[in-house]
C-alpha cells in the first residue's frame, strides 16, 4: 500500500512539474514575444534575460556591502579530494522530476552518496549546494549587476525550504572558480570574496563527463574522463577527483551514471561523499557564537585544494522571465515535497 502511495506521489510530482514548465514557457512567449521555452531548457533551470529583467525592475541591495567585501577573504576552491584514491560524484542543474528519482534510486541501490548543485527553480538532492538562482555565468552577471542577487536569492530559497544554509557553491560554467589570469583576476576576486563572505567554498571539478553534450555516447564520455583519470602520473595511489555530471538528462540517469561508477571503481577508486572528499563535517553552515559560519571554512584544517579544473563546462541557457519564474517556483516546491515523500514510502 505504501509503495503504491509513494508511486502515486511521484507521478503527481511529475505532473505538477510538467505543468510548471508548460506555464513558464507560455509566460515567456507572452513576455518576450519569442517561442516558448522547450521542456529541456525549463527543466534544467536555465535562464538568461530573467535576471536582467528582475534587476532592472527593482534595484537589488546585496547582503554583503562593498565595505565588507573589501576586507573579505576569498572563498576556497576545491577540484579534488584530500586523499588519493577518492572520487566524489556531483550533479548540476537539477532536479528533474523525471530523471532525478532515477539517479537517487541508483545511488541508493549502490549505497553511494552524491552532492547536487541546484538552481532556483529546480532543486533537491542528497547534499545540496547552490548553483545560483538564475543559472547565470557569474562574469556576465557582474557585467549586468546581478551577480549578488543570483547568489543571495538561491541561498535564501534553500534556507526557506530546507531550514539549512549550504556551504557548497558551484558557479555556472565555472567562471569564478578557475585560477586567476590577467583577464579574469578582478572578476574572480569579486566572485570569490562575495562567496567567502557569504560562508561558501567553491566546489569545482577535476574530471568532466560532458554528459550534457555527448548524451548516449558513453565512449566519448569515458574518453573525456580519461583526459584526467589517465593523464600522466594519475592513479588511485596518487590522484583523486571530483566528477561532474548532470542529473537532468535521461541519458545520464540511465546510462552514464552506472557506467561511470563501474568504470572508476574498476580503476581502483573509492566513491566517497563530498564532505569526506574535502575533509569537512557537513555540507551546511552552522549557527555559532558569531552567527552563521561555514562548516567548510571553519572546520577544514589541513585541506588540499586541488589544481584548476582541466576543462571548461559549456551550458545551454534559455530565457525565463521574473513572472514565469515565480509561477514555476511554487509548483516546483510542491513537486519537490512530493518527490521527497514518495521516496520515503517507496524505500
Amino acid at each position: 500500500m505504501f509503495k503504491r502511495f509513494g508511486l502515486s506521489l511521484l507521478i503527481a510530482a511529475a505532473m505538477v512539474s510538467g505543468a510548471a514548465i508548460k506555464s513558464a514557457g507560455s509566460a515567456d512567449a507572452a513576455a518576450a514575444g519569442t517561442a516558448a521555452a522547450d521542456t529541456t531548457a525549463a527543466a534544467t533551470g536555465a535562464t538568461a534575460a530573467g535576471a536582467t529583467t528582475a534587476a532592472a525592475a527593482a534595484p537589488y541591495t546585496p547582503k554583503i556591502s562593498e565595505a565588507e567585501l573589501a576586507t573579505a577573504q576569498r572563498a576556497k576552491v576545491y577540484t579534488q579530494c584530500q586523499q588519493p584514491g577518492q572520487i566524489a560524484l556531483t550533479f548540476d542543474d537539477g532536479p528533474n522530476p523525471e530523471t532525478t528519482p532515477i539517479v537517487l534510486q541508483y545511488l541508493k541501490s549502490k549505497n553511494l552518496h552524491a552532492t547536487f548543485f541546484v538552481n532556483g527553480i529546480n532543486w533537491k538532492g542528497f547534499d545540496i549546494g547552490s548553483h545560483t538562482y538564475y543559472h547565470k555565468d557569474l562574469f556576465e552577471a557582474i557585467d549586468e549587476g546581478t551577480m549578488e542577487q543570483n547568489v543571495d536569492k538561491m541561498t535564501d530559497k534553500i534556507v526557506e525550504i530546507t531550514g539549512v544554509k549550504p556551504a557548497f557553491f558551484r558557479p555556472p560554467c565555472g567562471n569564478g572558480g578557475y585560477p586567476d589570469t590577467p583577464d579574469t583576476q578582478v572578476k574572480n576576486e569579486r566572485v570569490q570574496k562575495y562567496l567567502g563572505a557569504s560562508g561558501y567554498s567553491v566546489i569545482m571539478w577535476g574530471a568532466d563527463t560532458r554528459d550534457w553534450e555527448f548524451k548516449e555516447n558513453i565512449d566519448a564520455e569515458i574518453a573525456e574522463l580519461n583526459k584526467d583519470l589517465k593523464k600522466q602520473g594519475a592513479s588511485p595511489q596518487t590522484s583523486s577527483f571530483i566528477i561532474l555530471m548532470h542529473d537532468v538528462h535521461p541519458t545520464t540517469a540511465n546510462l552514464v551514471l552506472p557506467k561511470v561508477v563501474d568504470y572508476v571503481t574498476g580503476l581502483g577508486y573509492k566513491i566517497v561523499p563530498l564532505t569526506e572528499c574535502i575533509g569537512v563535517q557537513s555540507a551546511y553552515q552552522v549557527e555559532g557564537n558569531s552567527g552563521l559560519v561555514s562548516n567548510l571554512n571553519a572546520s577544514t584544517t589541513n585541506s588540499t585544494i586541488g589544481a584548476a579544473a582541466s576543462s571548461t563546462q559549456s551550458s545551454q541557457t534559455g530565457e525565463l522571465t521574473r513572472s514565469s519564474a515565480s509561477a514555476v517556483e511554487v509548483k516546483m516546491v510542491y513537486s519537490v515535497l512530493a518527490i521527497i515523500l514518495s521516496f520515503f514510502f517507496l524505500f
